[in-house]
């Protein structure tokens, strides 16, 4: 009888919908700060070749996720006192529906 590996678990465990959020916010980070391709697509295709996670969240989406946490148009999260009159409508959200990210939460690296 085979070993299970640790990528087989990975790819069994299902992930709650707060997880693959985890995931999306700390995988858009690091690809920005290695300047690599951080947009929703960039992050699907990692999200399916390499996270393993199914169901395999919409690029719509995976779009609302950076945007919730200020996580577009270069930006790497939302800031106190901040003015957004530089932003495009799209990336304007209301604060009591931002969501801010945490380095420690959900760390998949």
């Amino acid at each position: 009888m085979p070993k299970n590996t640790h990528a087989d678990h990975l790819a069994a465990s299902p992930r709650s919908s707060q997880e693959v959020e985890q995931i999306i916010v700390m995988e858009r980070l690091h690809r920005y700060n290695h300047d690599l391709p951080c947009g929703a697509a960039a992050l699907r295709r990692f999200l399916h070749e390499q996270a393993s996670v199914q169901p395999l969240p919409s690029l719509r989406r995976i779009r609302k996720v950076l945007t919730l946490y200020g996580l577009t148009y270069g930006r790497t999260g939302w800031y106190d006192g901040e003015e957004l009159d530089g932003l495009p409508a799209a990336a304007h959200v209301p604060e009591v529906q931002r969501k801010q990210g945490s380095v420690t939460d959900g760390c998949h690296r």
